[in-house]
């Protein structure tokens, strides 16, 4: 099969100039008292001296973020399967491993993950993107390779082991020149009940000389994968967006979702400009997300879910007025 329908693989050529792509691990252990967010990645300057492997790690409790930096040489692929190494450091759908160490810290050890939820595959909607992923050019592509996951194992972060066993665990991606100039991401799987999971981008798309608003989202519930996207002809809400929150709404003709978002505190993380690690975002993975889910009718609509979601990671990045927000006082 080829790799466009297999999201998770490497999908930029090996070398191309400005050019990265990044793989996103979450994993939060059962007491809540633990988030690591673990990146690997590779990124690709207009020539090889520009050019490194990395993995950069978020534990987002001490609000501290470490970036490991390797040579191009030290990155490697499967060609069947997503499995990447990157020194000593490997990554697949089924666990990673973890040998890093420098002055600014060290990481290691070894997690599984079992039962991965993916956004799903299709012949003409290859994942997240969905049609989009066939348009040549785009500026950033991303996907969601595991809504939830379990995760099982352990970690020593700078001297501290954090047992993850019974952990949750969720997977991203992003691949392209550049993260968009303004967006607004967040993701949960800790609600009061299991299986449930919510991820939503909206963010700004260069598109020919113009641009337009994005909005890529997903609800996995009772056992189903509830898709929100351009696509899709989902449409959103004038985003509010204040210091301490964010609120949305997102529907189509059979559904409605109300976002209601808690900001907590964010930590720095290193982001693509142009395929270099040079720019900067702040990510939290500790706020929490107020949804309530409704099934529609021409007269009616239900609520269907209503909960918070914990461990939220969120990012509220750029000029918001590009994707249409606006930003409120936050109350007192």
């Amino acid at each position: 099969m080829r790799r466009i329908w297999k999201p998770e693989m490497p999908q930029v050529k090996f070398g191309k100039a400005n050019h990265f792509e990044g793989w996103y691990f979450k994993m939060v252990d059962s007491s809540e008292k633990n988030a690591l967010a673990v990146i690997p990645g590779v990124s690709f300057g207009a020539n090889r001296e520009d050019s490194h492997s990395f993995v950069q790690v978020l534990d987002a409790r001490n609000y501290q973020s470490h970036y490991y930096r390797f040579s191009v040489d030290q990155f490697s692929s499967s060609s069947r399967e997503f499995d990447i190494s990157i020194g000593r450091n490997r990554f697949a759908m089924d666990g990673i491993a973890l040998t890093l160490a420098d002055r600014s810290g060290s990481v290691h050890g070894e997690l599984s993950f079992g039962n991965a939820i993916p956004w799903p595959v299709r012949r003409l909607s290859p994942g997240a993107m969905g049609p989009f992923r066939f348009v040549p050019r785009l500026q950033c592509l991303h996907g969601i390779l595991s809504f939830d996951h379990e995760v099982q194992g352990s970690m020593t972060v700078d001297g501290r082991d954090i047992d993850f066993s019974n952990g949750r665990g969720y997977i991203e991606k992003d691949w392209g020149r550049e993260f968009p100039s303004a967006w607004i991401w967040m993701q949960s799987n800790h609600f009061e009940e299991t299986g449930i999971s919510f991820t939503s981008s909206i963010a700004s798309i260069p598109f020919g000389r113009g641009a337009f608003t994005g909005l890529l989202a997903g609800l996995m519930f009772n056992d189903e994968i509830y898709r929100f996207t351009t696509y899709t002809r989902a449409k959103i809400s004038t985003p509010e967006v204040s210091d301490d929150r964010v609120a949305f709404k997102i529907e189509d003709k059979r559904y409605l979702i109300e976002v209601d978002a808690e900001r907590a505190h964010g930590t720095s993380l290193r982001s693509p400009v142009g395929g270099l690690m040079t720019g900067r975002i702040l990510e939290s993975l500790d706020s929490s997300i107020r949804l309530r889910f409704y099934r529609l009718t021409k007269t009616t609509k239900e609520l269907l879910f209503e909960g918070v979601g914990r461990n939220a990671g969120l990012e509220v990045v750029g000029d918001l007025e590009e994707i249409g927000a606006i930003s409120v006082h936050s109350p007192g």
